[in-house]
């Protein structure tokens, strides 16, 4: 179907001198015809059109094979005819109603438009015209309601590559002095009243800088760019192409298409998609842009659908047709899998009931390499079966593969096809895995020695499950090579760990749990040599959770193919521990550690390895504390104390950075007491508090201190919880002597400007929550 617009309806109406439209001509000879009523007048904005229509008695005239009309459009008050055409129809019945449609080229909102119409009849003279009728323009409205400029057309679908007349209504009085398009052009003006002005812009192109919308302005006498509006630029739709239709399960028909050239409207003015069904009186269906999705009509085995795209500029059609029989495409779904050691059964349902038709599927297993889960192997190493399945919706269809290695992962498939019809797509892949006989978590700790040599810790956990839950392990063999050396040695079943004196290179070591009969499958570990051994000395603190476990997050790193381990151990404990570790699966960044595992008030170091080919690596050590809880031990001051008149320094010493801590050290806080309630003008208010924000900084100095007088001094460490317990220590400042020089009265005592703004000289301090100045522990 063609694309029709209101441009297109312009161009025939100029270049064609008439048309037939729906009426009769009934005509008498020698009587002249009696002149047109034009009954309504109608202005369609979105189109820019008028439909008039107009009655005609043909009461006394003598029936013609036709009748002619001429129309005459007459824009402004003036009446300035713009177009003048004839039209012809043909004799319906004594009194009809004819109708014709005229698109303007101008937005009606831009002028008033008039139509009148006369009739002609052979052998006699024409009729009267009509009254005018007339649709009128927004002049009027902008005289009373908006009273500023308005600008038209407005929000429009305009038509790309073609031409669009854009006008400016100002109230009376007011006058447009320019007139632009999408900001930066000018254009010509056209009078089309004294009032109204006009611009042509020729070509409307859809830009990568203006995109699909265009914006216009009118600037008038104001001085001001008075008004602007927005209209929308696409194209006609496309006939969609590709189109086919096809059913999974007899009840749902899917069609699908490619519908061309992207749209680039949304709503309320994206194209719409409907599909028919022309040979059922089923209602219209909303479709999406590229599909559209029915109920299958019980009975009907031919449909005949065609699927129209739509948008403001026109339409287009595709139809298709097609036998729902030949366009089944079965879908196993609810797939399940029941593991073994060596062999797992795999069963269905088909989606739909497809009872009565033979359908053909194929299953396949795929084992699933462990350092890339997501990686499917060549089909040459699939295991796949095939079998004949029963479509009915109430049956399962199972299937048995064998030959499976046992402790292995797998990704199953199945795919189903009506036979001798086109082969389904597969189902997404269920993975599973054979039951293990025994499995080894293992891990080691190193040690380096003198001359490269190193001693490796290695720890196993034996995880037994499945199938091998009633195992009885009879010991360790535990193998490693290095250089092209073999070492072998036995462990028994209550041992899960062993030392092992290795040389610089590179070390492969395997254990397996001896069971009867055979053998696990084997733990592998590997040795990185030494020089490829990163030493990380910075640790980054981290918080418990909110739990009172860990929640610990890194980066991902490329080099790792077979996930990563975490391991722990309590640090500053005063006693050695069990290194514990937790292994976390290649593709996950994080893991979460229960809060069982640890303590409060205990600090656990976790170092990050990540699993290579050439071994596990360091990524990073994060330390902290589960939950932190206050200081337990007290500054020790230095002595002397240093004094003047004014001020007290204090200094102590703390190792601030010992692990036994129960908390990370955030800084001290020193509160101070003055004996005595006396205070003298210009000193510091007693009590208070200051705190040392810095837990590297060991010293304070207090001023703005009471010459001759004692103060009380308590020293705390902190942590994120609060203080601990403090060090008090009584100090009395020094008296200022009266055969003093004023110079060295001024040394010893601060001006008092200096002393009330002595608290400034801490206005960096952070204050400890739940602690102020009138706190006194």
């Amino acid at each position: 179907m063609y694309c029709i617009s209101w441009f297109i309806h312009v161009l025939l109406f100029l270049l064609t001198s008439s048309v037939y439209l729906n009426g009769s001509c009934l005509e008498s000879a020698g009587s002249k015809p009696p002149r047109p009523i034009i009954s309504e007048l109608r202005a369609n904005f979105a189109t820019q059109s008028l439909v008039v229509k107009w009655l005609v008695n043909h009461t006394g005239l003598a029936r013609e094979s036709g009748d002619t009309y001429e129309i005459q459009v007459g824009r402004t008050d003036n009446l300035t005819i713009v177009h003048n055409s004839k039209v012809s129809s043909c004799p319906l019945g004594s009194d009809s109603t004819l109708t014709w449609t005229w698109v303007s080229t101008l937005p009606l909102q831009c002028a008033d438009h008039s139509i009148r119409i006369r009739r002609f009849c052979s052998h006699a003279d024409p009729s009267d015209w009509s009254q005018w009728k007339t649709n009128y323009g927004a002049q009027d409205t902008v005289d009373r309601v908006w009273k500023k400029t308005k600008m038209f057309p407005y929000q429009q679908v305009l038509k790309e590559g073609s031409t669009i007349l854009f006008c400016c209504v100002p109230p009376r009085g007011i006058h447009i002095t320019n007139m632009t398009f999408n900001s930066t052009t000018s254009y010509p003006l056209i009078n089309i009243t004294h009032r109204v002005t006009a611009i042509a812009v020729h070509n409307l192109n859809i830009t990568q800088a203006s995109g699909s919308g265009v914006y216009s302005w009118c600037e008038d006498t104001t001085e001001k760019r008075n008004n602007y509006c927005s209209n929308f630029i696409s194209f006609c739709p496309q006939r969609p192409e590709n189109l086919s239709c096809g059913t999974e399960d007899l009840r749902t028909v899917i069609c699908t298409w490619n519908p061309g050239r992207p749209a680039n409207l949304y709503e309320p003015y994206k194209r719409t998609h409907t599909l028919h069904i022309k040979n059922t009186g089923e209602d219209l269906i909303k479709c999406g842009e590229w599909s559209c999705r029915f109920q299958a009509v019980p009975g009907l085995e031919w449909y005949h659908v065609s699927v129209v795209v739509r948008n403001q500029l026109g339409e287009e059609k595709q139809s298709y047709s097609f036998n729902i029989t030949d366009r089944v495409f079965p879908v196993p779904e609810g797939v399940k899998v029941s593991p073994g050691v060596t062999e797992a059964n795999v069963s269905w349902v088909m989606r739909g009931n497809l009872s009565g038709l033979e359908l053909f599927c194929q299953v396949t297993a795929d084992p699933v390499e462990p350092r890339r889960l997501t990686r499917l192997a060549e089909a040459a190493d699939l295991q796949s079966t095939s079998m004949v399945c029963n479509g009915g919706s109430d049956e399962r269809c199972d299937v048995s593969l064998e030959q499976l290695s046992p402790n292995t992962l797998y990704a199953t498939r199945v795919r189903c096809a009506v036979r001798g019809n086109l082969e389904g797509e597969w189902t997404q892949p269920t993975h599973f895995t054979t039951y293990p006989l025994v499995t080894l978590d293992v891990w080691r700790k190193v040690r380096l020695l003198s001359h490269g040599q190193r001693n490796v810790t290695l720890l196993w956990t034996p995880q037994l499950s499945g199938s091998a839950s009633s195992v009885k392990i009879q010991g360790y063999k535990v193998r490693w090579r290095q250089e092209g050396f073999q070492w072998i040695l036995w462990r028994n079943r209550e041992q899960t760990q062993t030392e092992i004196s290795i040389g610089p290179g590179q070390c492969d070591m395997i254990i397996q749990a001896v069971i009867q009969p055979g053998s696990s499958p084997p733990g592998h570990i590997t040795i990185p040599p030494v020089e490829r051994i990163e030493y990380l000395r910075n640790a980054t603190c981290v918080s418990g959770s909110a739990s009172g476990g860990f929640h610990l997050i890194w980066k991902e790193q490329e080099a790792v193919t077979c996930g990563y381990t975490v391991e722990w151990c309590t640090v500053g404990s005063g006693v050695s521990c069990t290194l514990q570790w937790r292994k976390v699966p290649v593709g996950n960044t994080s893991v979460s550690l229960p809060a069982g595992d640890f303590k409060a008030g205990h600090r656990y170091t976790f170092d990050i390895y990540g699993c290579t080919d050439e071994g596990d690596k360091l990524l990073g050590i994060r330390t902290g504390y589960s939950q932190e809880l206050k200081p337990v031990q007290s500054p020790r001051l230095v002595e002397p104390i240093r004094t003047t008149s004014s001020s007290v320094t204090l200094e102590w010493r703390y190792h601030e950075d010992d692990h036994s801590h129960p908390g990370f050290i955030t800084g001290y806080l020193v509160t101070v007491h003055k004996t005595g309630s006396q205070r003298s003008p210009g000193h510091v208010r007693s009590p208070f508090t200051k705190m040392v924000a810095d837990p590297h900084n060991k010293s304070l100095t207090i001023v703005g201190l009471q010459e001759h007088q004692k103060y009380t001094f308590h020293l705390s460490a902190l942590t994120n919880v609060g203080p601990g317990p403090p060090t008090t220590v009584t100090v009395k400042t020094q008296t200022i002597h009266l055969n003093s020089s004023p110079a060295a009265v001024g040394a010893r005592h601060p001006p008092v400007s200096i002393l009330e703004n002595a608290e400034e000289l801490y206005s960096g301090a952070v204050w400890v929550p739940g602690w102020d100045e009138h706190q006194t522990n």
